[in-house]
Order: C-alpha cells, then sequence, then structure tokens
C-alpha cells in the first residue's frame, strides 16, 4: 500500500490517505501459525444399535434385491435358450442343406464338354 502516488493530491488529502493507511497497517490482522494438536480426543457420533425395525427394513431391501436379480436371471436364461435354439435350427438348416446333395457336383467335365476350342488358344 505504500506505492500510492498522492502527488498531484491536496496537503490535506495526503495527509488523510496517509493517515489511513497508517491504520490500515496497525490493524492489519497476521497469521498465526498455531501447530495442529493431533492429541486431542476426535469427538466419535455415539454407537446406536440396530432396533429391530432397522434389521426389518434391511431384510425388507434384501429380499427385493434377490427379486430383482431372480428376475434378471430368469431374463437371462430366456435369451440363452433362444440363442440355443436359433442356432440349433441354423444347424439344421444346413446339415439338411448338405444332405439333399447326394452325387458329387463336378461342373468342369461339363465346361469342358461346351467350350470350344479351349487348347486351340494356346
Amino acid at each position: 500500500m505504500s506505492n500510492i502516488n498522492t502527488e498531484g493530491l491536496p496537503p490535506e488529502m495526503q495527509a488523510r490517505i496517509a493517515e489511513i493507511i497508517e491504520k490500515a497497517k496497525a490493524n492489519a490482522i497476521t497469521p498465526t501459525s498455531a501447530p495442529v494438536r493431533n492429541d486431542l480426543p476426535q469427538l466419535q457420533a455415539p454407537v446406536r444399535t440396530p432396533s429391530l425395525m432397522d434389521h426389518t427394513i434391511a431384510l425388507r431391501q434384501e429380499v427385493a434385491d434377490m427379486r430383482n436379480e431372480v428376475a434378471n436371471m430368469s431374463q437371462q436364461v430366456a435369451a440363452m435358450g433362444q440363442v440355443v435354439e436359433a442356432v440349433g435350427q441354423a444347424v439344421g438348416s444346413l446339415y439338411a442343406m448338405f444332405q439333399q446333395q447326394t452325387e458329387v457336383t463336378d461342373y468342369s467335365r461339363a465346361y469342358e464338354a461346351e467350350a470350344p476350342g479351349l487348347t486351340d488358344d494356346y
């Protein structure tokens, strides 16, 4: 605060500003670095023993969670069943497709017979 330029002000104003600055310096609060005491006992919240109602509420919450888990599991089992069924259908279709073919197909002989002069071009 000592870097205030009061040169252009009247002497009364300069004196008043200097007085305010001196009062501010005298009243300045200096932070003290008091050591923190860790040896004081920490206040603990009193431990309340759960009542019968607390146990009942906790059990109801657990039952509700278990119901949700069972519902999710049954949905997963149903989805897995549908996947297994779809894979079985696909495998069955592939198997049936290859079972219908009873003789070896060799299209190359028919192509050679139809192609005119394959050996003539070489």
